[in-house]
């Protein structure tokens, strides 16, 4: 026979306290020993508090004596305290994995469960004991698979529209399929007419729109606690007739009502003669931090992003949790399947427009975003013909950022950014991942963008080596030998732009805040070209160069007339 492991030999003696605590113990009844469906093994008892008798489940987990065992209603739909996760869930008690240690016992776990019921009415699952720690909302959300998402403010504005019976209401429900089918309701606005309200914390970006109504409860001073059984008969009888006499004309419809101090949501589905009702959990979500490194810094800041490829996708979308409050999107291309390995964008924008679905993306990310799309190519002949309309766009944004690694696109808006003295910031990714470049001009702190790349270059051939560009779009390169190009990785790309959005942050941060002491970084990925090792950084110091003309001025555009007087060329004005 083998002999007992050390956790199996723990585990028969507690079973053996266990069975010594029932035979001494008036409140314990009925107790066995089995295994449960999952294979653990199972104490049950019958635990008797006053003129209560509860059954209940002691079960080891595989981890004992590693985690402690816990315990649960034999009824898997009871609720016997508001220390309990959910229905039929196991009780919260003293020893629990954040606390447990290997003096505690299985006898320790049963007493501390005791305690709890003994301390809960027999008529009210709310007891006096004090939670351990803070309640758990994700946790309890857990258990509500329908969610009304309220806020404090969202709740102000509801209850300033109860001075009449019903207000019309616009309410997006957002759905996710995970273990269950979870759906969030948030209000998009309120009333329909001049008076039109949204609330700030916004209903976010996307969802379906369902129609909704507000009605005032006057005569109940508090919402009752419904069960979902409840809802067909008490929930809907609370709305006059009328009322619901038009909701019934809808086949789909969220009501809210309210008393003034509470708020309750349910939906109401009519197929055919049938009625279906469902009732949403109201909840608080946590009062919003503010978890960026600045603040609201950003907030006024505009960025015309040129590009909204792999690179200019994933700046966008960190610069806009940065809290920039407005971008200008510039980019013809489309998004195709093949994008997704890289691009922040999804599977839902593939055949649309990089530069519109990044828009649609950063309104996901913050609803009150001002952002434009355009569709352009700065390449392109009509670009070049309406070159003013380029112009007017980037001397609106306080700082310009070139994603495209394309030399014609960075030679057009480092043109425009000379003659109305803009900031540019700009990378590169070097082909296979191997490294990338960051690099800024600021009018008259640096060289002008042309000129500064021109010293980049420089500073490449001093080294003698110029960087691993290759000829592949994509960031690919053609390997010695090998029939498919490597490619920069999703994970290469990510920390280039990372370093490229800390580079944008640092052009528009005053000067005294900046924490990129040098105007371009070299930057290491992996070893090779000139990097010794991964993350090696290599800054470069621009040569002092003027180009920016007159200070507190901006360049014009070609005099036309004044050169075809110089050239003795007659006209008609």
């Amino acid at each position: 026979m083998m002999a007992d492991t050390p956790k199996e030999g723990r585990l028969i003696q507690e079973c053996g306290e266990l069975t010594e605590l029932a035979s001494s113990s008036v409140w314990i009844q009925d107790a066995y020993f089995s295994r449960n469906s999952s294979g653990l093994l199972t104490w049950s008892f019958m635990l008797v508090s006053e003129d209560r008798r509860i059954p209940l489940h002691l079960i080891f987990p595989a981890l004992f004596p590693d985690l402690p065992p816990f315990v649960l209603p034999a009824d898997d739909t009871a609720r016997l305290s508001q220390h309990q996760y959910g229905e039929g869930g196991e009780l919260c008690l003293q020893y629990r994995p954040d606390n447990w240690h290997p003096d505690c016992k299985s006898t320790d776990v049963v007493q501390s469960a005791k305690a709890l019921l003994d301390a809960t009415p027999a008529d009210d699952f709310l007891s006096e004991v004090k939670s351990d720690h803070p309640s758990d909302l994700p946790s309890m959300l857990a258990r509500y698979p329908r969610r009304f998402m309220l806020t404090p403010e969202t709740a102000s504005l509801l209850r300033r529209r109860l001075a009449g019976h019903v207000t019309e209401l616009r309410l997006t429900l957002e759905h996710r399929i995970g273990s269950t089918e979870a759906q969030v309701a948030r209000v998009a606005s309120i009333g329909y007419d001049a008076g039109l309200t949204v609330p700030s914390d916004g209903p976010g970006f996307g969802g379906k729109v369902v129609q909704g109504v507000l009605y005032r409860l006057r005569s109940i001073q508090t919402l009752p606690d419904l069960t979902t059984e409840d809802v067909r008969e008490q929930l809907y009888m609370f709305l006059p007739r009328w009322l619901r006499g038009m909701i019934a004309k809808t086949e789909d419809m969220l009501v809210v009502l309210s008393n003034g101090q509470q708020e309750v949501l349910f939906r109401v589905q009519h197929q055919a003669t049938e009625r279906n009702m469902d009732l949403f959990h109201t909840f608080e979500p946590p009062h919003a931090k503010e978890r960026r490194v600045h603040g609201q810094m950003f907030q006024k800041s505009s960025v015309c992003i040129i590009g909204a490829g792999s690179l200019g996708s994933k700046v966008a979308a960190s610069l806009t949790r940065e809290g920039v409050g407005h971008f200008m999107l510039l980019d013809n291309d489309v998004l195709w399947s093949d994008n997704l390995v890289r691009n922040e964008l999804d599977e839902m924008d593939v055949g649309h427009h990089k530069a519109t679905s990044l828009k649609h993306r950063l309104l996901r990310i913050k609803p009150g975003l001002r952002v434009s799309a355009l569709s352009i190519s700065l390449t392109s002949q009509s670009t070049v013909q309406s070159i003013a309309k380029l112009g007017e766009i980037i001397s609106s944004c306080d700082l310009v950022i070139d994603t495209t690694a394309d030399s014609g696109v960075f030679r057009m808006a480092a043109a425009i950014c000379t003659q109305k003295k803009r900031p540019i910031v700009w990378a590169r990714v070097y082909a296979g991942g191997i490294g990338g470049l960051v690099a800024r001009s600021v009018p008259y702190e640096d060289p002008p963008p042309m000129v500064a790349a021109l010293q980049l270059q420089a500073w490449c051939d001093a080294k003698g080596k110029m960087p691993p560009e290759g000829h592949e779009r994509d960031y690919g390169v053609q390997g010695d030998g090998q029939d498919e190009p490597l490619f920069a990785s999703d994970g290469d790309v990510g920390a280039i732009s990372n370093r490229l959005a800390r580079h944008a942050l640092d052009v528009l941060s005053p000067s005294e805040m900046r924490v990129h002491p040098e105007p371009a970084y070299y930057i290491g990925l992996r070893k090779g070209w000139i990097f010794d090792h991964p993350f090696d950084t290599h800054p470069v110091v621009y040569s002092l160069h003027g180009g920016w003309g007159d200070r507190g001025t901006e360049e014009g555009g070609l005099n036309v007339e004044k050169v075809l007087n110089s050239l003795g060329v007659k006209h008609d004005s």
